[in-house]
């Protein structure tokens, strides 16, 4: 298919597993811009942007986590529940790797840090999800990254419960990524955001780690936590690049 193809609107919901309602939505808030045929009106789109939108993976995950009219994701990307986040798309991620030569760094200690980021998203918003269930899960090993986000409650929101001095995404970001807490709920477990750290650390690997309106950005080699402000969301969105 050539790249300068004219898909309808209806082919181009179809490759992007969503709803021509969806994609209107998108067209109105610039999310993916159609074309106006000028001998009908009706709306098309350039193959070549979709597929730049297709293989943009961290631009489309953070897309989906920052919009303000909520939908769901495209089916492929869509884990609305954690069975099937893991053990289903997390093992067929492991088995992936396990075929990628010269990772620069374990592939088990990234599906550790892709099963807790993606379990804390679950874990946190038990019962409590804004508006959409479930997370964006993708990844493009050709490019080396894994995509996950969601549009719960953020960290702040779900350590304020065992810590109501926090005041500030940035200080919940860093209580959430260095400091072992006790006594949260609903999450059991609550504390992998620590052993994140711990791998990225021990291998080549960069994290970009977004709540509220803080960005975590973590490397190799890194004597401190980087957080500065971003723009503001609810929900949280994980870049790991490798």
């Amino acid at each position: 298919m050539e790249n300068d193809e004219l898909l309808s609107i209806g082919k181009t919901a179809q490759l992007l597993g969503i709803s021509i309602q969806t994609l209107r939505r998108w067209d109105s808030r610039g999310i993916l811009k159609s074309f106006r045929a000028t001998f009908n009106g009706k709306r098309f789109y350039k193959q070549q942007d979709v597929n730049i939108f297709l293989n943009d993976l961290p631009t489309l995950g953070w897309k989906w986590a920052s919009q303000a009219t909520p939908s769901e994701p495209m089916g492929e990307f869509y884990c609305q529940t954690s069975d099937v986040f893991a053990p289903g798309r997390l093992s067929k991620l492991k088995n992936d790797l396990q075929k990628v030569d010269h990772l620069g760094i374990d592939y088990s200690l990234l599906i550790s840090m892709v099963g807790e980021i993606g379990d804390n998203s679950y874990a946190h918003n038990l019962g409590n999800w804004p508006d959409i269930l479930g997370i964006f899960f993708a990844y493009d090993l050709n490019k080396r990254v894994i995509v996950l986000a969601d549009r719960g409650r953020g960290i702040l929101e779900t350590l304020k419960s065992v810590r109501p001095e926090l005041l500030s995404h940035k200080d919940a970001t860093k209580v959430a990524f260095t400091e072992i807490i006790s006594g949260r709920f609903p999450e059991r477990r609550g504390n992998g955001l620590k052993s994140v750290v711990q791998n990225i650390l021990a291998g080549d690997a960069r994290l970009t780690f977004r709540t509220g309106n803080a960005e975590l950005n973590l490397k190799k080699g890194d004597q401190e936590l980087n957080i500065t402000e971003c723009e503001a969301f609810h929900g949280c969105f994980a870049v790991l690049k490798f």
